[in-house]
């Protein structure tokens, strides 16, 4: 039987409720629509840790974070703890690549170390659109590649331009890779028969594309922001008796200080949040 190639899409901080065909009419997501009409959509489905790598480790090893030591962000190295799933396709003789985030280990600061063994022969990396490396950062290198200076031009318009932004680069890595994968001789692992014929043996493929969007800043591009009205949004979702159990938690890892919605004009961020998706 033939294995199918796969392409898995991660978005980073998306919430539950942000598919308009799921049930809310305030936001536009024509794709993840298509996708959910067409596919499987899971409505008990469970974020086993609320911050990112270790979402990460246990996304990407099938296990708790507490069992892969991976309960936090900012961790010198992935632990090696478990095996990674492209290692594991990669052995079942997948080809394995990676477009934008990976964050398995701090990337504060410096380019993000790779563990020992992650499978992925093609690895284009960015853990988040500004420009903090000197060098590694290959969105970055992209946007300069394209003629401009990333910093500049994200301080000059505020946010980056579609046809420069991080996810655009991400689809563009994506779409680079299946080519590759699909056309390159060297990554079929074809095989011949006793005969002399080749075989329909050509390698699958698994491709992982990282979105950052829709984490913070919510700096969706303009003509995205100008599709939704902050009038119009629905708010937050949010009880007065909430900042009590904000407080409780205000010296966990990556916590903002507890406010009332009404203090950072919580409509507009949810339209810049919803304009990112």
């Amino acid at each position: 039987m033939q294995r199918p190639n796969i392409l898995w899409i991660c978005t980073d901080q998306q919430r539950f409720d942000t598919i308009r065909s799921n049930g809310n009419p305030h936001i536009r997501t024509p794709n993840l629509d298509r996708l959910a009409a067409s596919g499987t959509l899971f409505d008990r489905a469970y974020c086993q840790a609320p911050i990112c790598t270790p979402s990460r480790a246990s996304f990407l090893t099938g296990m708790y974070a507490s069992s892969v030591h991976g309960c936090m962000n900012g961790n010198d190295r992935w632990a090696e703890a478990a095996p990674l799933l492209p290692a594991i396709l990669r052995n079942e003789g997948y080809t394995c690549g990676l477009a934008g985030k990976f964050h398995l280990a701090g990337a504060q600061g410096r380019v993000e170390p790779r563990p020992a063994d992650d499978g992925y022969s093609f690895f284009s990396w960015s853990h988040h659109p500004q420009d903090d490396w000197e060098e590694g950062h290959d969105y970055a290198d992209w946007v300069r590649a394209q003629g401009e200076d990333p910093s500049e031009l994200y301080e000059r318009l505020g946010a980056f331009p579609t046809e420069l932004h991080q996810t655009t680069w991400c689809t563009n890595e994506a779409m680079r890779f299946i080519d590759r994968a699909e056309s390159d001789a060297t990554l079929h692992g074809r095989t011949s028969d006793r005969s002399g014929a080749n075989e329909s043996a050509d390698r699958p493929w698994f491709m992982s594309i990282n979105y950052f969007d829709p984490h913070a800043p919510f700096d969706p591009p303009h003509e995205y922001l100008e599709r939704c009205d902050a009038d119009l949004m629905p708010g937050p979702h949010f009880r007065e008796s909430d900042l009590a159990a904000q407080e409780a938690l205000a010296g966990v890892d990556f916590q903002t200080a507890p406010r009332h919605p009404d203090e950072f004009n919580a409509k507009q961020t949810q339209a810049a949040y919803y304009a990112m998706i």
